[in-house]
């Protein structure tokens, strides 16, 4: 599989790359606003380029175009901040951080990969009445993907927590 390039958009340290590198993918780039986090995702990633920036900010051209040159983006990853839907957060569904999944969004509708996988705190499927799941439903179904979502516990795939996730599966 390492035909299939990936795009890690906030990507931190890299724990979602290390699964897909692990599976056999190129992970090609990783994006994230926080610079410690990916001078550790460039030691877990050493084929890897990183971008250290705003998602809202970065730009195919300016910014992305000469790191990747003429490879094609197969799957992009990610888990935009949740701190606007988590149960320990207040919940606010207008809360302004909700919307940085709209980068997630504009950076798929870019690239148009064969597929990505976004994953985010269970109460993004329920907060606002499910307003906030239907909305990300919606955008993504407009760019022509076919988009699934399910509750998945990372320990049932060897990850060493018991971490519930929401993940959202898109296939073009």
């Amino acid at each position: 599989m390492k035909n299939y390039n990936v795009l890690d958009l906030f990507c931190g340290a890299g724990g979602l790359s290390y699964g897909f590198e692990s599976a056999g993918y190129n992970v090609l780039l990783g994006i994230d606003n926080d610079a410690k986090a990916l001078e550790t995702f460039e030691l877990n990633h050493k084929e890897s380029k990183s971008i250290c920036g705003d998602i809202t900010q970065i730009h195919y051209e300016d910014d992305i175009k000469s790191l990747l040159g003429e490879k094609r983006i197969d799957v992009i990853i990610g888990g935009p901040p949740c701190q606007g839907f988590s149960i320990a957060g207040k919940r606010i569904v207008d809360d302004e951080r909700n919307k940085l999944y709209k980068g997630f969004v504009r950076m798929v509708a870019y690239f148009k990969p064969r597929a990505f996988v976004m994953e985010n705190v269970p109460n993004i499927l329920s907060i606002g009445g499910g307003v906030v799941k239907q909305s990300i439903l919606e955008d993504f179904q407009e760019l022509g993907y076919n988009v699934e979502t399910k509750v998945l516990l990372a320990s049932d795939y060897g990850v060493p927590q018991n971490r519930r996730r929401a993940v959202f599966v898109g296939l073009y």
